[in-house]
């Protein structure tokens, strides 16, 4: 009797428990649009903030605004290639933008595509510019030319530039200042 005593009262305490636990069914499928729709919104607001710095600093070539550099660019930015006698890092990139522009003024330039990959983005620019000063050894010559240019830039974890692979078409540039 007192074993069946027992077995009633445990019983009768797990259903106690069972009946006050809460017993509200998931929904597997929102709960998963839900984790997908928060990966996505994190995806875009990560997008976003890639595509403003990449404005800044195509800014840099048009504004000549160069304190937003230390906003943008990782302490450890390396351009590659330098410019000749120049160095990779930030100093060496803000020579490389006095320098060009110094060559040419009248800067205008879209960047005609850009493509965003986790932590890589890669920018097609075509630019117009006037040529206004020495360039390649060949005095101004007032010629407006046309650029075009491809970027691919690295992204550290903190959303600065580390690193910027680059490549502009100076033989076509060279090609234009020289034509008649």
């Amino acid at each position: 009797m007192k074993n069946t005593r027992i077995c009633f009262y445990s019983v009768l305490v797990l259903i106690s428990l069972f009946s006050s636990c809460d017993t509200k069914t998931l929904n597997i499928e929102k709960e998963r649009q839900f984790a997908v729709d928060e990966a996505m919104k994190k995806m875009e607001y990560d997008r976003q903030q890639k595509l403003d710095v990449i404005q800044k600093f195509y800014g840099v070539f048009e504004n000549g605004d160069m304190s937003v550099l230390t906003d943008i660019l990782a302490p450890n930015y390396k351009q590659i290639p330098s410019d000749p006698g120049q160095t990779n890092d930030i100093e060496g990139f803000i020579k490389h933008a006095q320098m060009f522009g110094s060559m040419f003024s009248d800067l205008k330039g879209t960047q005609t595509h850009i493509l965003v990959d986790k932590d890589l983005v890669h920018v097609r620019s075509e630019l117009e510019v006037t040529h206004t000063g020495d360039a390649f050894g060949i005095p101004k010559t007032d010629k407006r030319i046309k650029l075009v240019a491809f970027d691919l830039h690295h992204f550290n974890k903190d959303g600065k530039i580390d690193k910027t692979w680059h490549l502009e078409d100076f033989w076509g540039v060279y090609s234009q200042i020289k034509s008649k």
